[in-house]
C-alpha cells in the first residue's frame, strides 16, 4: 500500500506520531514506525550484500514481504494519525492494516493523502537524464493502434505499434527514421535507469557506512566463520603437484574438531584470513585480518599490536557504582542492567583466567596481542610453515593441528601440578571436545604424576573426573 513519496503527482502529509502518547507512555504508533524504518534499513543492507559471496536471495525475499507487511501497517497507522474519516469497524478483533484502509475508502477518505515517515526521499539524480528521456519521448495517438505496416502476403500487420516515439508501425516493420527514435529513447532510457540504479547503490552505501558508526564502533563478540560444509573424506593426491584437492577444507575442518577456535580470543579473525588466503606470511595475515574491520585497525602493525580482548570485551556502560544513586539502583530496568553486566564481567573473566591458565600450562609465554597469539599458534603446531616468500615464511594450517589435550599432555611435565590442574579444570568447563587419540585418563594420569612428584595435591572438579573414561 505504502508507496514513495516521489511517485505521487501531488503533496502528501508525512505523519510521525509523538515518542510518547497522551498517558506519558511510550507511543505504541511511534514504535511501528520506528520498527517499519529499522525493517526498510535491513532490507536496504541486504540488497547490498546479496551476491557478495553470499547468496542471500531466499533470505531476501522473505525479508521483503516481512517489511512491506511492517511497511502497510506504518502507512495505516499514519491513516489513523491523521484522524481520516473511517467507517465503522467490522468484527470482533482490532483493525488490520487493510482493514484500516478499506475503512477508509468506504468513508471517502483515500489513504494516499497521508503517508508515515519511513522512507526517505529517492536518491537525486541529474536533471538532465530526466530531461533527455522526455525530449526522446514522442506521445502516441493511440498506445494500442494496430500497425500500418503489411506483410509479405500484402495483408495488414496485426501487431500493435512501439509505443513511445510517435510510431506508426510496429517493431518489424519500423522506417529509418522511427528506428533512430526508437534507439534514442531507448539510450536515455537505459541512461536513466543505470543512474537511478548507481544513485540507490550510493543510498545503500551511505547507509551501511551508518550502520558501521552505528553498531562498529562499540565492542562486540565476534562470531566464529562457519566451517567448510564439504564431507569429509580421504582424498587422493594429484599427480602434478602433489597437494590434495580441497586440503584447505579439511585442514579447517580438523581445526573445528579440535575446539582450539572456541577457546581463543579473536581467533576468528585469523580464520576469516586463512579461508581467503590459506597460505601467507605473518605480515600478510595481518593485512588481510586488518582489512576485515578498516574501521578499527589502520595498519597491520596496529592489529599485530591489538589485545588479544579488544572487540571481546562486554561494552561498557557508564553506571554510577551501587550505592551512589540510591533513587537509581531502585529503578528496575538499572537493576537488570547491573545484573547482565555483572553476568558478562564475570563470564568474560572466567574466560580470560581460563585461557591464560591454558596458554601457561602449554609452558609458553603469556598471550596478550594478536601477534602473540598468531605466534602461540605456530608454536604448539596449529600453524606450520609451507615455503616462503621474500625470505618469510608462508604459515597454513595443519592438517592435523594438535588438540588442546595433546598440547597440555605432552608440555604438562614442565609446568607446576596447580597450573595443570587448573587448565584441566576449564577444559572440562568448556566442554572441548576430546582427543579421539588421546583418553583423558592419561592426560589425569600425567597430573597426579605430576602431583606426587611435586607432593602437592591437584584440584580437579569431581564432575569432570568422573566423566572422564
Amino acid at each position: 500500500m505504502i508507496r514513495s513519496t516521489q511517485a505521487r503527482p501531488y503533496p502528501v502529509r508525512l505523519i510521525t506520531p509523538p515518542r510518547r502518547d497522551r498517558h506519558g507512555g511510550i507511543s505504541p504508533a511511534w514504535l511501528l514506525i520506528q520498527a517499519a524504518r529499522l525493517s526498510w534499513e535491513i532490507r536496504k543492507i541486504l540488497q547490498l550484500i546479496n551476491g557478495m559471496r553470499l547468496n542471500l536471495s531466499e533470505e531476501l525475499q522473505i525479508q521483503c514481504e516481512a517489511s512491506d507487511m511492517l511497511l502497510n501497517a506504518a502507512h495505516a497507522t499514519a491513516v489513523m494519525e491523521a484522524r481520516l474519516p473511517l467507517a465503522p469497524a467490522w468484527g470482533s478483533g482490532p483493525p488490520r492494516a487493510r482493514s484500516i484502509f478499506a475503512q477508509a475508502r468506504e468513508a471517502g477518505s483515500d489513504p494516499a493523502e497521508v503517508c508515515a515517515e519511513v522512507i526517505p526521499p529517492r536518491p537525486h539524480i541529474d536533471p538532465q537524464i530526466t530531461h533527455d528521456v522526455q525530449a526522446a519521448f514522442r506521445a502516441d495517438p493511440d498506445p494500442d493502434a494496430q500497425c500500418a505496416g503489411t506483410t509479405t502476403k500484402k495483408e495488414r500487420c496485426a501487431k500493435t505499434i512501439v509505443r513511445g516515439i510517435g510510431s506508426a508501425h510496429c517493431a518489424v516493420h519500423l522506417t529509418p527514421m522511427e528506428r533512430q527514435q526508437r534507439d534514442e529513447l531507448r539510450a536515455a532510457q537505459d541512461r536513466r535507469m543505470h543512474a537511478i540504479q548507481d544513485a540507490l547503490d550510493d543510498q545503500r552505501q551511505a547507509l551501511a557506512d551508518t550502520w558501521t558508526q552505528r553498531y562498529g564502533c562499540l565492542p562486540h563478540r565476534l562470531e566464529l566463520p562457519a566451517p567448510p560444509s564439504r564431507a569429509r573424506r580421504v582424498l587422493a593426491l594429484d599427480g602434478d603437484t602433489g597437494l590434495k584437492p580441497g586440503e584447505e577444507e579439511q585442514a579447517m575442518l580438523a581445526l573445528y574438531d579440535t575446539g582450539w577456535p572456541a577457546l581463543c580470543p579473536r581467533a576468528a579473525e585469523i580464520i576469516s584470513t586463512l579461508m581467503d588466503c590459506p597460505r601467507a606470511t605473518t605480515t600478510r595475515l595481518a593485512e588481510l585480518a586488518a582489512a576485515q574491520t578498516p574501521h578499527r585497525w589502520s595498519s597491520p602493525e596496529q592489529w599485530l599490536e591489538s589485545s588479544i580482548w579488544d572487540g571481546v570485551r562486554p561494552p561498557g556502560v557508564a553506571l554510577p557504582a551501587a550505592g551512589q544513586d540510591p533513587a537509581l539502583d531502585e529503578y528496575p530496568p538499572v537493576q537488570m542492567l547491573r545484573r547482565h553486566l555483572d553476568d558478562d564481567q564475570t563470564g568474560w573473566e572466567r574466560w580470560q583466567a581460563g585461557f591464560a591458565t591454558l596458554v601457561e600450562a602449554c609452558d609458553d609465554p603469556p598471550v596478550d596481542t594478536m601477534a602473540d597469539l598468531v605466534a602461540f599458534w605456530q608454536d604448539i603446531g596449529i600453524l606450520i610453515s609451507r615455503g616462503g616468500e621474500g625470505g618469510h615464511p608462508l604459515w597454513t594450517l595443519d592438517a592435523s593441528p594438535p588438540s588442546p589435550w595433546r598440547v597440555v599432555h605432552s608440555r604438562g611435565p614442565a609446568v607446576p601440578p596447580h597450573i595443570l590442574a587448573a587448565a584441566l579444570d576449564w577444559l572440562l568447563d568448556e566442554d572441548v571436545p576430546v582427543d579421539a587419540e588421546l583418553p583423558p585418563r592419561e592426560v589425569f594420569t600425567l597430573l597426579m604424576t605430576s602431583s606426587a612428584h611435586h607432593g602437592s595435591a591437584a584440584n580437579i572438579v569431581t564432575s569432570g573426573a568422573s566423566a572422564a573414561p
